[in-house]
């Protein structure tokens, strides 16, 4: 099962609640707010090339199984290299099949938002999926990831274009998703202010999708959560009133443009940008380290970039 939705709608509270049923697992630590995501499409499968070629294939086991993603599965490093997936797909679906195969679980949980522009492929790849899809009111959105930025937004005029660049893409993304789930009956498609305002009924709707009994045990995570949320009488404090209507006036007026070349500009954006391996992929290897870790591998045709640098989106 994915999760999908644009940073800061919810995705990291919506996995956790799934993720707390007897009957699934996700990969889960403190240090990640719960569920961790695994950015395997959107960063790994775009940087080692096919893994039909040999050398290809240890470059990508080297740095996929010392990441904190693989490491908090539990599954040794040298088991992935015993299996020798020659696909992405292959090799994510054996990962997390034999680890809720140890636990016990029907249903795994991956979450990344970097994927949700990845959802037709996810699907093709894995054509069992279930996908749960999240969105949240655009000014919101924007509110809550100038909040998380780091060390702090941007200041005028930046900080204007910063606004129009989310509302943009926060129009983008949710319009890809409800499009993707309109017509399939594999996607449930859910309202962050509905999941807030009544939890349970919710959630017992998304156990209905997923055939899962629903459990009160489900609404109380033990994870610490990462959130900006803030009721609509302390917004004002993270966004002026007219950068909420700056918000909704871009998010309007780009909804009417071709969707499928709207996500594919992104998606070629993102490629000519290069591959940005933010900080916490490599946290549990390299907390202790004297030296750096080395550069992970990248595409042949994909511009190189710092991992050391962390990622300026935040998680959702």
């Amino acid at each position: 099962m994915f999760v999908l939705g644009i940073q800061r709608s919810g995705t990291t509270w919506l996995a956790n609640i799934l993720a707390q049923h007897t009957a699934t697992v996700a990969v889960q630590a403190e240090d990640h707010f719960g569920i961790h995501e695994s950015i395997f499409f959107s960063h790994f499968a775009s940087a080692y090339g096919d893994l039909a070629d040999d050398g290809n294939f240890a470059r990508f086991a080297a740095d996929f199984t010392t990441s904190d993603y693989y490491l908090l599965t539990g599954l040794e490093p040298v088991w992935l290299a015993q299996r020798r997936p020659r696909t992405y797909a292959e090799a994510f679906r054996v990962v997390m099949d034999e680890m809720a195969a140890r636990e016990g679980a029907r249903l795994w949980i991956e979450k990344s938002p970097h994927h949700t522009l990845l959802a037709d492929e996810l699907e093709a790849d894995f054509p069992d999926a279930r996908f749960v899809c999240i969105t949240r009111n655009p000014e919101a959105v924007v509110a809550s990831t100038l909040r998380m930025d780091d060390p702090r937004p941007p200041a005028y005029p930046a900080r204007l274009g910063r606004v129009m660049k989310l509302a943009a893409k926060c129009s983008l993304y949710q319009g890809w998703l409800e499009e993707f789930c309109r017509t399939r009956a594999s996607c449930a498609l859910i309202r962050f202010e509905r999941l807030a305002s009544d939890p349970e009924a919710e959630v017992r709707r998304i156990c209905k999708f997923l055939e899962l009994d629903f459990t009160e045990t489900m609404l109380d995570l033990p994870w610490k959560r990462n959130t900006s949320y803030a009721p609509e009488s302390r917004r004002r404090r993270l966004v002026d009133p007219w950068e909420e209507g700056v918000t909704r006036g871009v998010a309007a007026s780009t909804r009417p443009l071709p969707l499928m070349w709207r996500r594919e500009r992104e998606l070629r954006r993102l490629k000519e940008r290069g591959i940005e391996w933010p900080e916490w992929c490599w946290r549990r290897r390299d907390r202790d380290a004297e030296t750096p870790k080395p550069m992970p591998a990248q595409a042949a045709d994909a511009p190189r970039t710092d991992p050391h640098r962390s990622e300026a989106t935040a998680r959702g």
